[in-house]
């Protein structure tokens, strides 16, 4: 009988520690970023992180990228493990994001709290890891 099997796409430390220096570059660069988190999407099996910003709705996503860029080039080698499509710019109000800065405030520092097969405002997250909801 044949058993199909899916493998979740794997978190690595490196991924861990280079999104939590890319906010800090993007927070000493004066971007607000109200919510930052890596969050596993099963549809796609890929985690994404997820960085929401007031300045989205505000200046468009594209002034975002930039300063994403800019931050992302300064972590040199680190960059490696943050590949470009692997980030998204999100307006603060866009779900999940706004579930968690409703049910799940960490405060304004940068946290590493794991979130895992859990429920935010009826919707399941099989999986995350959370910098900041603000």
């Amino acid at each position: 009988m044949a058993e199909n099997t899916v493998v979740k796409e794997y978190l690595s430390a490196e991924m861990v520690e280079a999104g939590a220096e890319l906010i800090a570059k993007l927070d000493a660069m004066g971007l607000p970023i109200v919510a930052a988190l890596w969050l596993f999407e099963p549809e796609i099996n890929q985690w994404r992180l997820l960085i929401a910003s007031p300045e989205v709705p505000a200046s468009g996503s594209l002034d975002v990228y930039h300063k994403i860029g800019e931050a992302r080039r300064a972590l040199g080698e680190k960059a490696a493990a943050l590949p470009r499509f692997s980030i998204s710019a999100v307006d603060p109000n866009r779900e999940p994001v706004r579930s968690f800065r409703m049910e799940m405030p960490t405060g304004e520092g940068l946290s590493r709290i794991r979130f895992s097969k859990n429920m935010v405002n009826r919707r399941f997250i099989e999986d995350a890891l959370i910098y900041r909801i603000a």
